[in-house]
This record gives C-alpha cells, structure tokens and sequence, in this order.
C-alpha cells in the first residue's frame, strides 16, 4: 500500500498535548479547478488524535481514518469504504514522507473573529509557497509533539516551530489556488473508543517474497 499522506520520533511520554477536547471539521477547496478536494475531522483528547478524511477528486474518491498513536509512535489507518477484507495499516512516524521547510514566519498585527474564535493572521514563507494562515490560541494545541505526523503541513509545522499553542482556522495559499477552513468546531468530551481501530479490521501484515531455490549446475 502506499500512503499519501498530506499531514503528515515523538517524545515517549506525552502530557497534555491537547488542552482542547472535542472535534473540528476543515474543508480544503481548490479553485483552480485542479487537485484533490478534502473534508477533514479531527478528533482531539488529551494525547489523542484522529483525522476522518473524505477525499475527490479526478481520479480519487476515499474515505480513510487516520489515528495518531504517541505510546508506539505509530499512525495507524484504514479506509471504510469499498468491499473485501477490511484491513488496517500501521506505519511509523519516522517513515511518513516530508521534505518541507519552513523558511521565515511572520505574525501580524491583523486579527478577525472566524466561527466566533479570535484569530490571528500570519504570513508564513516555506519551500512549497506563501501561505497567509489565521491562527487562533483560544484551541490551545501543543504540535510540538505531534510534528513529525505532519511533515508538509506548513500551518502545524510553523506552529511547532515558534512554539505555540493554537490551530489553523483559515489558510490561503499566496497564488490563490486553494483554501483550509474550519466550517465548526464542536468543544465536547471525545470517547476513547474513537482512538482504537475497529475490532474488525486485521492488521495488515505484508508477506516476504518466496525464495527460488538455487539450481545445481549439471557436470
């Protein structure tokens, strides 16, 4: 299977991660009439994480849930549609693929209520663009744990890099192409069970490739 992960070694002991307990619905959109649409539920408690992931687009149509795991420093993650086995996939954090950087981050003095949370604007430079990105610190969320998860997530990164607190309500990029936003966001205690794999997928586990014998040369 191979993973294409946009969020995507933790510390061993994790302690209040998430102040914020609850669950938040972003959508990204692209304009440009290219490139993947996503809706993404997160679902956040203590040192918990899981992102529902709704992906379309021209040649993909998904549902994956994706459950960040801090005690193994795996993400663990299964698709709920489509017929056969239902399987689940367990991948360290040190092999989710990355390779951006951040390159300046600028905080402004411009702010605005979105979804009645007071958010911030930053301008926020890396290798993959410029990104104008709204932060609000009033869901008070610690990346600095979770970053290696979200290698090309410029907001999460930026986040853990100035160490702060705080979650992405709105990000644009600077051509125009697309948008996150937060459409709600919903303070409320999260189930353990949510952060478990169903009790009937099976882990999937790949199987070595059979040997050929050698053959013996005749004399």
């Amino acid at each position: 299977m191979k993973l294409k992960l946009i969020i995507f070694p933790l510390c061993l002991i994790v302690i209040n991660a998430f102040g914020f307990e609850g669950s938040i619905k972003q959508v990204v959109k692209n304009y440009n009439g290219t490139g993947t649409n996503m809706t993404m539920t997160w679902y956040l408690a203590s040192h918990n994480c899981r992102i529902d992931m709704a992906a379309s687009g021209k040649d993909v149509h998904s549902n994956s849930v994706l459950i960040l795991d801090p005690a193994s420093q795996t993400l663990k993650t299964y698709e709920t549609t489509g017929a056969g086995e239902k399987l689940y996939y367990q991948v360290p954090a040190g092999s989710i693929s990355g390779g951006m950087s951040i390159v300046s981050v600028s905080p402004t003095q411009e702010s605005k209520q979105i979804n009645g949370y007071k958010c911030e604007k930053w301008i926020i430079i890396s290798s993959l663009g410029v990104y104008n990105v709204w932060i609000t610190k009033d869901i008070d969320i610690d990346w600095s744990m979770y970053k290696e998860f979200f290698k090309t997530s410029v907001e999460i990164q930026a986040l853990a890099q100035q160490g702060v607190k705080g979650f992405p309500m709105l990000t644009e990029t600077g051509n125009g192409s697309n948008a996150t936003s937060v459409e709600t966001v919903s303070a409320q205690a999260v189930s353990s069970n949510t952060f478990t794999v169903p009790a009937e997928y099976k882990l999937f586990v790949a199987q070595a490739a059979p040997t050929t014998p050698a053959t013996k040369s005749k004399k």
